[in-house]
């Protein structure tokens, strides 16, 4: 019998190892530092999703729910399922299961590492977007940096985005955004 792979809510419990895959996965510009990270756990409209086995965290998906999108700020496994399909499958099995736009944010593929992430969401039915986006800080200090936008189930258009952007900036990075 086949296992299915699928995401589970995070509970409190599994807080560290979540944190230790987040940590281990993305650079510190690209995520929160713990205690921040930690008072997430308090906000209505973020959910952060995990995949065990045998009681250990696997995978994390961190998304934040919208009346009518998702953004997922975060989705990594770890090291060592890395490239065995793992990530594949439990992405697809939480889009089969989504009935909203999905969006998340890739950096531009200039080298190997974000030609092959671009690729990844792309074989999931993920659109890659080619209009300027800036990601707001996580930290302080940090400055805002280019990135790309990738959506799901269908491509979208810069000025159709900027509705989603303006509660991307305020709900995940505690910007308001000015109307143009």
């Amino acid at each position: 019998m086949h296992n299915i792979k699928e995401f589970i809510d995070m509970n409190e419990n599994d807080f560290d190892s979540f944190f230790n895959i987040l940590d281990n996965s993305f650079p510190k510009s690209e995520r929160r530092d713990y205690p921040s990270q930690k008072d997430l756990l308090s906000i209505s409209n973020y959910r952060p999703f995990v995949f065990k086995e045998n009681d250990e965290v696997l995978a994390l998906m961190a998304v934040w729910e919208f009346s009518d999108f998702i953004y997922v700020e975060h989705l990594a496994v770890d090291g060592k399922l890395r490239g065995k399909g793992v990530g594949t499958e439990l992405i697809k099995n939480y889009l089969n299961k989504c009935d909203k736009k999905v969006f998340l944010e890739v950096e531009p593929p200039n080298c190997e590492t974000s030609k092959k992430r671009v690729s990844f969401y792309e074989k999931l039915g993920f659109s890659f977007n080619d209009f300027y986006y800036l990601q707001q800080p996580l930290n302080p200090g940090d400055s805002p940096f280019r990135l790309n936008i990738m959506s799901y189930p269908e491509s979208i258009g810069e000025r159709e985005f900027d509705k989603y952007k303006k509660d991307i900036y305020k709900d995940v990075y505690g910007v308001e955004l000015q109307e143009q």
